[in-house]
């Protein structure tokens, strides 16, 4: 069954089909769309019911999270199966994958409030006329191949829908009935949140290509859709500016990723949500601005979440959580993948810390890189003190810099821009000994050099990993970066003096 619209050939085996304007995503209910076209649908007076019902269940999903429309008699069933239809369609136009999964949860919140309500013969029979899973009545409870149920459950992490924790006999779960309906509420969001390029029965009832289909929806929804989308710029943009002076350029790969799922109104699971609350309550945000940001969740429920936000803070509990390890995001499956950086830290909180390197003071930064350069175990200070003389008050800011070939650019004073490829880049941390005083300088560097395809040049460490993270992508994949660069002499030790050339940007493709 495609999720944008029911399946034009209903299962005709069927006896007790439950109610249309219940569920009107079920394959039966195609049997209304019979001698409709698309022109009459969206243009024809006759429809007009069909349409404003339409609006009114993106318009509730998008600003409440709720769909309230009344069935028979105070609507008609064929307006409410049609409207339906409809706001598949004005979906679909609309590309804002935020908004489908708010509208998913909604239709799921929707269609669990109904089954509560249906007999356990007829819940089996809604399960089975849906098509995605299977379950067989046993009593008063519900049998379902462990299959159906892995794939259904699979997004649902908390308490105990594990399969471990269900126990299975002879390839089979049973189910009570409460937990059946639960499961069947996720079965309908995950299904509803897919809407196909081109869905074949689309293009079957109504002809043209899905691009044509879109065209004409959103000719006759122009405003309608540029509200709906503004809507949830407007939730997302409240959001994030509740943030105040949160860097997300400086997040990691795990927060940044689970907060784009978070903005595009994916439902987390629990590890993330916990991992996103400690790793900015550890940065100090304020409760209330953490609580904010999750009103963009399709399932955002004010009091829960507060109570959650609050407890974990340690607004209420008198206890701050702490947020997890690297480690624990892993095996959790709240980290999506590391990159250069992540491989050198350890927890997520160091990352944050580390991409802050190029909001010290010039002086400061240029010492730290000096450090990683000389690689002594003891703090070099004559050394130190000898290259910082010679470089002078250097702020690292440029203006205008002439593009040259990396040979030449080598052979200047002056701020270069050069074309090149990236022939070595390795991270790690490095660690000197303070004299006189019981600490370490701990730095996380990148060594790099680069390439005119005949001579390799050394480069000054990095130590500004906003600038080493987009060099490093390039030598994964052997791709030319063009680059901002300074050459400078450095005593790298008595009587040893190199010019070394220091990247102070890369230069993003226009």
């Amino acid at each position: 069954m495609s999720p944008l619209i029911a399946v034009i050939k209903p299962h005709r085996s069927c006896v007790n089909v439950p109610e249309h304007w219940r569920y009107p995503f079920l394959p039966t209910a195609s049997a209304i769309l019979e001698d409709v076209n698309l022109e009459s649908l969206l243009e024809d007076y006759f429809y007009a019911e069909a349409r404003a019902l339409a609006i009114n269940r993106l318009e509730t999903s998008a600003t409440r999270g709720a769909i309230e429309i009344e069935g028979p008699p105070t609507n008609d069933e064929n307006d409410i199966v049609l409207g339906y239809v409809i706001s598949r369609l004005v979906l679909a136009a609309t590309d804002n994958q935020a908004l489908i999964n708010y509208v998913a949860l909604s239709e799921a919140i929707r269609a669990e409030t109904h089954l509560t309500s249906e007999t356990d013969e007829d819940l089996v029979e809604f399960v089975n006329n849906l098509g995605v899973v299977r379950v067989e009545l046993n009593g008063s409870s519900f049998d379902m191949n462990f299959v159906d149920y892995v794939r259904a459950a699979s997004k649902l992490r908390e308490g105990d829908w594990k399969l471990s924790n269900r126990g299975v006999s002879k390839g089979i779960v049973t189910l009570d009935r409460k937990t059946l309906i639960r499961l069947m509420r996720e079965v309908i969001r995950q299904h509803l949140e897919e809407l196909p390029k081109a869905p074949v029965e689309i293009k079957d009832k109504f002809g043209g290509t899905i691009e044509d289909l879109k065209s004409q929806v959103s000719k006759t929804f122009t405003e309608r859709i540029g509200g709906l989308n503004s809507v949830v710029d407007e939730r997302q943009a409240e959001a994030m500016k509740e943030l105040g002076r949160f860097d997300l350029s400086k997040a990691p790969p795990c927060f940044n990723l689970n907060l784009m799922d978070l903005q595009a109104g994916v439902n987390l699971a629990h590890p993330s949500r916990f991992f996103i609350t400690t790793f900015l309550s550890s940065l100090n945000q304020d409760p209330e601005a953490v609580m904010r940001l999750f009103a963009t969740a399709p399932d955002f429920k004010e009091a829960f979440t507060r109570y959650q936000v609050e407890h974990i803070s340690g607004k209420t509990s008198g206890t701050q959580y702490s947020s997890p390890k690297c480690d624990t995001l892993v095996s959790s499956g709240v980290c999506p993948g590391p990159n250069a950086l992540c491989r050198q830290i350890r927890h997520p909180l160091s990352y944050y810390r580390v991409m802050a390197e190029s909001e010290k003071k010039p002086q400061a930064r240029m010492e730290r890189i000096l450090l990683a350069a000389l690689n002594k175990e003891i703090y070099p200070d004559k050394l130190i003190e000898k290259n910082l003389a010679r470089i002078g008050d250097f702020d690292f800011e440029y203006n205008e810099s002439k593009e040259r070939k990396l040979s030449e650019a080598i052979r200047t004073d002056d701020i270069s821009k050069i074309n090149a490829k990236i022939s070595h880049f390795q991270g790690r941390v490095y660690s000197t000994d303070v004299p006189n005083e019981d600490r370490k300088i701990w730095i996380t560097k990148a060594t790099v050099s680069v390439t005119d395809s005949n001579v390799d040049y050394d480069c000054l460490p990095l130590t500004d990993w906003k600038v080493a993270l987009p060099i490093e992508e390039a030598h994964y994949k052997s791709k030319k970066i063009d680059l901002i660069v300074k050459p400078f002499d450095i005593d790298l030790d008595e009587g040893e003096t190199r010019k070394l050339l220091l990247i102070l940007d890369t230069v993003k493709e226009s």
